[in-house]
């Protein structure tokens, strides 16, 4: 999974993965704010970016961070849905599911 915290690290989110036969896996994850990495475990630094681009149009010239996390599932089982934390300062930009 590739995501960030903004306007501060986001602890203890929780993501529940699904699976076709009712069943749930729940995980807890705390997100590193994408400015000031806090190396929380499962945590690693996986898209660094030389700046970001400010609503009036300016550069902040800062470095940037994109974190990489990854859940053990249940291979046996076929994930039907992932449900996401419900807070806009966690955003989740990409999810892989590997067999």
């Amino acid at each position: 999974m590739l995501a960030t915290g903004v306007n501060g690290n986001q602890t203890s989110q929780t993501f529940t993965v699904k699976y076709t036969d009712g069943t749930s896996t729940v995980f807890v994850q705390s997100l590193s704010d994408w400015h000031s990495p806090q190396n929380y475990p499962g945590e690693t630094q996986a898209v660094p970016m030389a700046y970001r681009d400010l609503s009036n149009g300016t550069k902040d010239s800062r470095t940037f961070i994109l974190y990489g996390y990854a859940f053990g599932l249940n291979s046996a089982k076929t994930v039907s849905s992932i449900v996401l934390p419900n807070d806009s300062n966690a955003p989740v930009l990409a999810i892989t599911l590997i067999p």
